[in-house]
């Protein structure tokens, strides 16, 4: 059973290949400081707590996003917060397995969680390509397109509860 941990030193990012280089980069060069400034949080999934393998990652930030782009009806006007869903990545090693979904999973959950204390409309993320768009619309958890950008989706944290995610652990 894999484990969730925030990234840390010990984490060997330098072996982590998920295929897609912008992911790859980011893990390896972008990901620490962006924590370290408290500017994005990414969590690993690891084989057990405390080994240094990296089998995915994912990176969940704070943004506002325009009220008119998301085509949710009774919406305020102006900036509305969500919480968006980074990156995401599984290594080649572990693809095809259902981790990408579990991981995805967890950050709906730890979005969900975090809604309870301030406020949240969605989740979203930014497709990397039409490969990573499908994969998301495809798993029917709820994402639909903003109305700007075919690429940017969002699931509504009304569809997360939904889904009754449960208590979040450190096993994925």
């Amino acid at each position: 059973m894999p484990f969730v941990e925030f990234l840390g030193p010990h984490h060997d990012r330098a072996a982590f290949d998920c295929g897609k280089e912008p992911l790859n980069r980011y893990l390896q060069q972008v990901a620490r400081q962006s924590a370290d400034r408290n500017l994005g949080v990414t969590q690993v999934v690891v084989p057990e707590p405390g080994v240094a393998e990296v089998m995915g990652y994912f990176t969940l930030v704070t943004r506002t996003v325009e009220a008119a782009v998301v085509p949710e009806k009774r919406l305020p006007e102006g900036p509305i917060g969500v919480v968006l869903l980074g990156r995401l990545a599984v290594d080649g090693r572990y693809q095809g397995q259902g981790l990408g979904k579990r991981m995805l999973l967890r950050a709906m959950a730890e979005t969900e969680a975090v809604s309870r204390r301030i406020g949240i409309l969605a989740l979203m993320l930014d497709a990397l390509d039409e490969e990573a768009r499908s994969w998301y619309l495809g798993l029917d958890f709820g994402f639909k397109a903003v109305t700007d950008d075919p690429n940017r989706l969002y699931v509504t944290i009304a569809f997360i509860r939904q889904l009754g995610l449960g208590e979040l652990t450190s096993e994925l």
